[in-house]
Order: C-alpha cells, then sequence, then structure tokens
C-alpha cells in the first residue's frame, strides 16, 4: 500500500510539473529558457483573433494543414493511406481530377507555389478564392475566415517541407474531357 502511495504521489507531481511547464511555456526539461538570440522567426505573433497556439509557425501549420483537411487533395495517397505520407512526399499535388459544372480541378503542388510566392500574397489568395477565380471543391469560405497568423503558419509550414519538382495535371474547362482519373462532385439527382 505505501509503494502504491508513493508512485502515486511520484506520479501526480510529474503532471502537475509538466502542467506547470506547458502553461508557463517554459522548457519541461528543467533547461534554461531560450534566450532573444535563440528565438526564430517562427516564433508565434501575437494574434488578436481566434488563432491556432504552437512552439513554432510551422507547428501550428502543419497542425492546420492535418485537421483542415489540406493533404487529402494536395497530397497523392493520404486518404489511401489513412494519413501516413512522409513528410517530404506532401503537398506536391494530386493526379485525381474533381469534375463538376466548373470543369476539372487537380489538387495543386503546394510546394512549388510557397517557393514562388511570398507570404502576403498566400494570405491574399486564400483570402479572396484565388481573385474570384478559385473553383471547388476548395473551401475559400473557409479560408477566408481564418486569422492571418493561421494563414501564415500554413504558409511557413508548407515551405518549410522545400520545393517538390512533381507537375499535376492542369486544371480543364467545361465540357473538356480529363484523360486522367477524377472524382464526380456535382450532385446528381436520379430519375
Amino acid at each position: 500500500m505505501r509503494h502504491d502511495q508513493s508512485l502515486l504521489v511520484a506520479s501526480l507531481s510529474l503532471i502537475i510539473a509538466s502542467a506547470t511547464a506547458c502553461h508557463s511555456g517554459a522548457p519541461a526539461s528543467g533547461t534554461a529558457s531560450n534566450t532573444t538570440a535563440d528565438v526564430s522567426s517562427s516564433a508565434m505573433p501575437p494574434s488578436s483573433d481566434p488563432a491556432v497556439q504552437a512552439m513554432t509557425m510551422e507547428q501550428a501549420g502543419e497542425y492546420l494543414t492535418i485537421v483542415g483537411s489540406c493533404n487529402d487533395c494536395h497530397t497523392q495517397g493520404w486518404t489511401e493511406s489513412k494519413g501516413k505520407v512522409a513528410p517530404a512526399d506532401r503537398f506536391a499535388g494530386l493526379n485525381v481530377g474533381f469534375r463538376g459544372e466548373w470543369g476539372t480541378v487537380y489538387g495543386k503542388n503546394l510546394r512549388t507555389i510557397t517557393q514562388r510566392q511570398n507570404e502576403d500574397h498566400w494570405v491574399k489568395v486564400l483570402r479572396t478564392s484565388d481573385g474570384g477565380d478559385g473553383k471547388p471543391p476548395m473551401p475559400w469560405w473557409n479560408t477566408a475566415l481564418m486569422s492571418d497568423r493561421d494563414l501564415r503558419a500554413m504558409y511557413r509550414y508548407i515551405k518549410s517541407l522545400g520545393p517538390n519538382p512533381k507537375g499535376t495535371p492542369r486544371n480543364l474547362v467545361p465540357g473538356k474531357e480529363p484523360t486522367g482519373p477524377y472524382i464526380w462532385v456535382t450532385p446528381k439527382t436520379g430519375p
């Protein structure tokens, strides 16, 4: 019984110490906290809007891209593997089209886009439905509601993955038949 109580006290002490370290932002390992020189440009800036909190912008971005289902349309094999795709293979685009009255669109290679586009432009595109040219199934109405900090975190995470030269098929106008695989997205009414 005495051993069980000692184990319980030790476990509770560890939990309280970990919770205190997480709440204060201090390292749980007991090492000295970061100095100003150690803080990178990826440190989380303050946000007056609702936004994800993480240790770095890249960590927040990775989390947002996963829970936002970005990989579903921008990472080959994501859905089939139930998310078991190595970061080195993420966001290189999808060769399966999404077809509807708008034509056929393909999940773009976001790694290439982040390498040639600056962060401000990324935010503008996701806020304005690509200047009004955005097509389904991209949930433009959702990205327009995200905080600037969250959109910037997604950009920094995807950019941190580095370039990936893999190409994706070009979008097709309505009436043009895709030659590769596609998913019909527009609901159809039965007879």
